[in-house]
């Protein structure tokens, strides 16, 4: 089943991408992974968001939640909030960043609970976006990207916290 109206998410501002990004993140069980080119200041980092990403790093030995980002150093710099989730649960949250120019040129960004949902913004410096809460195909399609590039990006080493 797809694209019922209580399921499919259309967002044009702000507020309504940050609405979508809970509705989508609370019906996350266990791992959640974002493609995010440039992680933008308040984008993702907003109270309820962390709140739902702690709720998922914290949900038993299953959770997973990855980033994929270009510049996550740049990230660290501007201190996006889920620099912080990542260094204080290094277990559960992971970031990586893609090598391969082709994936660098990657210009959209998503969200995707891994098997059901997702959120997709065809231009990732824009709040424009669509998704559903229940679209298994487009989820996997999507997912199938994301590990690709996934298992060729490096860890974000420079954001790790210090252990002196």
């Amino acid at each position: 089943m797809t694209g019922t109206a209580d399921t499919v998410l259309t967002v044009e501002d702000r507020a309504g991408l940050e609405a979508a990004h809970v509705r989508l993140l609370t019906q996350a069980r266990y791992r959640v992974a974002m493609y995010l080119p440039r992680m933008e200041p308040g984008i993702l980092d907003s109270e309820a968001i962390l709140t739902e990403l702690r709720r998922l790093a914290t949900s038993g030995r299953q959770a997973q939640v990855r980033v994929l980002t270009h510049d996550a150093e740049q990230a660290h710099r501007e201190g996006h909030r889920l620099i912080g989730l990542a260094q204080r649960l290094p277990t559960a949250v992971s970031i990586r960043m893609p090598v391969d120019e082709t994936h660098l040129a990657y210009a959209s960004a998503f969200l995707a609970d891994t098997t059901r949902g997702y959120l997709f913004r065809p231009i990732a410096n824009r709040y424009e976006a669509r998704g559903d809460l229940d679209a298994p195909g487009e989820t996997s399609r999507l997912m199938a990207y994301f590990d690709e590039v996934w298992e060729r990006a490096e860890p974000a080493w420079q954001i790790r916290p210090l252990g002196i």
